[in-house]
């Protein structure tokens, strides 16, 4: 089985992709990939992809996956020059790029069964079912957008697909085409949120990472998509799908993260989140851990208090970056922001970007020390107009480091 024959046995007059120019079906998906695959040249290699048009990248990695020449979906932009000569592992039916925490790209390998065996459990907790017609919006070099796709076709599903950066139109696609499941990365479901002159009642699911997503977002969402019920989810591209949690288990703390997908265990060393799962990628040996660091509470529910790498030694004391972003966050008038530490005079002094409306440093001290100790409060504070993100969403703390050096 691979993902070309999954579409294959669909109904072919039913619509697979939609996006902003032309409507797929699977019968013409099918074709077209089909017809792309008899150019696979011979010999075990990476593939990479880096069209721009959704629909290219889709027909491409189908056409693909499954053969000798490995697909993996890769930015325009990627340096992709010292990954050529990797020979993927025989059971590879797909790679997944990833700049992980050392900043230089590498390949990740999956078997087909280690995201299409986990397809019905996403669906049935996302909501996503042959019925459904799912609005995602961006590139699928980003794994998340990717996985969500393939799995809404394993079900039968159809896929509203926006390439461009324009909320308004992620607004008209959705009415246009009645969707009912909405997946968008947190920063961009606010900007849907802020930009909806009117609310959007057909959608009944809404998927988005659970990191940088809070009580207050979830109201302004709410507000717009009154019909939705909100699923947020904690996983990784190493390990596919861990947690998650429906809003109306959210509460005010920013920490929790949900309970474990079925078939998946998760378990709390010495502060560590540790991992048990089929669903890993080539290599992994399980339990398995990322640095992630938590707690599992009495109901079994899984809090995460950030990554190792945000743990900082602050004049020989141990502080929580994530701690203090989500002491930020609560102040009034914050709307993002990130801790690093940098050296000044051979000690770590804590630094923090915040982006707001109306904000002043001596205020913002003012209302940190009701929420953080002393040795916690930043010494240096820089306002911005916003931060950089990555795919996925997350702060891009590399380029963060870059600014930080540039400012001083």
């Amino acid at each position: 089985m691979d993902y070309l024959q999954l579409i294959a046995e669909k109904p072919p007059e039913k619509a697979a992709l939609i996006t902003e120019e032309h409507t797929y079906t699977y019968g013409e998906l099918t074709a077209l990939a089909q017809q792309r695959r008899q150019e696979v040249t011979s010999g075990r290699r990476v593939y990479f992809i880096k069209k721009s048009a959704i629909a290219q990248q889709l027909i491409e990695f189908i056409a693909f996956a499954g053969t000798d020449n490995v697909p993996v979906l890769a930015p325009q932009e990627a340096d992709t020059e010292h990954l050529k000569d990797i020979v993927p592992p025989p059971e590879a039916c797909m790679g997944a790029m990833t700049s992980g925490t050392t900043g230089r790209a590498k390949v990740l390998f999956r078997t087909y069964e280690s995201w299409a065996g986990f397809f019905e459990e996403q669906n049935r907790v996302f909501g996503v079912t042959p019925d459904s017609c799912m609005f995602a919006q961006g590139s699928l070099a980003f794994t998340g957008n990717l996985n969500l796709y393939m799995g809404a076709l394993y079900a039968g599903a159809s896929v509203a697909a926006a390439g461009k950066f324009r909320p308004r139109l992620w607004q008209e696609m959705i009415l246009k085409h009645s969707c009912d499941v909405v997946y968008l990365i947190p920063t961009k479901l606010r900007l849907l949120a802020r930009g909806c002159k009117a609310p959007l009642n057909c959608v009944k699911s809404i998927i988005a990472g659970s990191q940088g997503f809070d009580k207050n977002d979830l109201d302004a969402v709410k507000a717009v998509l009154p019909n939705a019920e909100m699923t947020l989810y904690y996983g990784a591209s190493e390990l596919n799908y861990i947690t998650y949690i429906k809003d109306s288990e959210m509460t005010g703390d920013r920490t929790l993260i949900g309970r474990p997908f079925k078939g998946v265990g998760v378990s709390v060393r010495n502060g560590e989140i540790y991992i048990d799962t089929k669903f890993h990628v080539a290599g992994v040996k399980c339990p398995a851990t990322l640095g992630d660091c938590g707690s599992i509470d009495e109901n079994g529910m899984l809090h995460f208090l950030g990554r190792r790498d945000d743990m900082y030694n602050i004049n020989g004391i141990k502080v929580s970056g994530l701690k203090v972003e989500s002491a930020l966050l609560d102040c009034g008038g914050v709307e993002d922001a990130a801790a690093l530490a940098e050296k000044s005079g051979g000690k770590d002094l804590l630094t923090v970007f915040v982006v707001g409306r109306g904000l002043n440093k001596t205020g913002l001290l003012q209302s940190l020390r009701t929420r953080l100790t002393e040795h916690e409060l930043p010494k240096r504070i820089i306002f911005t107009d916003a931060l950089p993100k990555n795919e996925s969403g997350k702060t891009d703390r590399k380029k963060l480091s870059l600014i930080l050096e540039s400012c001083k």
